[in-house]
């Protein structure tokens, strides 16, 4: 697939003028080779990690210091500081930290330019390519948490829970890795567009808190 066959939204097209990267950037990371697709895909992400916690922060003196944290620490990157914030949840995290194993993994050898997603699905065992699919499928892990029920009226249907199952995730990620990379990718992303207005509450909760306290 590639990637005028897909569009991505405008939330994703104004996250990229944000921070700075041609339009379109996330949607043809498609057409790169998977070696660039990594990169690439690492570095949007970041970015765009860079960009929430200097703007849930709003403090421009922070920029260098926040843009030098590593992404996936787990106590002290970027994603630690928006988990903490809760700006990020679990299966966000999860994705974004198996991106940056997978990332180190190549950018240290120019001779693993030549890399392959397809070729290393292939040489996963059953419980790798398991925790691969998984890893890259936040949205669908979700859903499996949530089954609808009756009482609340709340929670995802039968049809929604067998998209969404293990098995085929599996079947996705071993027959197009880089999409199903690519389709997780998309919706942490949309997840991280949307704490832009919960970070605009939470700190807007904070000011009322500070502004009670000082006239008690």
């Amino acid at each position: 697939m590639t990637s005028d066959q897909i569009q991505v939204g405008d939330s994703i097209l104004e996250l990229e003028e944000k921070i700075g990267v041609k339009s379109n950037f996330f949607r043809n990371l498609l057409n790169e080779d998977d070696w660039s697709f990594i990169i690439k895909l690492h570095a949007l992400f970041e970015a765009a990690c860079t960009h929430l916690l200097l703007f849930h922060f709003k403090e421009p003196q922070l920029a260098k210091t926040i843009s030098r944290l590593e992404l996936s620490n787990k106590t002290t990157g970027k994603i630690a500081f928006l988990s903490e914030l809760e700006l990020l949840g679990t299966e966000e995290r999860r994705l974004i930290s198996a991106l940056s194993e997978l990332r180190n993994k190549l950018v240290h050898d120019v001779r693993n330019s030549e890399f392959s997603l397809e070729k290393m699905v292939l040489n996963f065992d059953s419980n790798t390519i398991k925790n691969f699919a998984i890893s890259y499928s936040p949205f669908e892990t979700f859903i499996r948490k949530f089954p609808y029920d009756e009482t609340l009226k709340l929670g995802y249907d039968d049809e929604m829970l067998k998209y969404a199952a293990v098995d085929n995730m599996i079947t996705r990620a071993k027959q197009t890795p880089k999409l199903h990379i690519w389709v997780g990718a998309k919706h942490v992303l949309n997840n991280m567009i949307d704490m832009y207005s919960y970070s605009d509450y939470k700190n807007w909760i904070k000011s009322e808190d500070l502004l009670n306290d000082t006239n008690a």
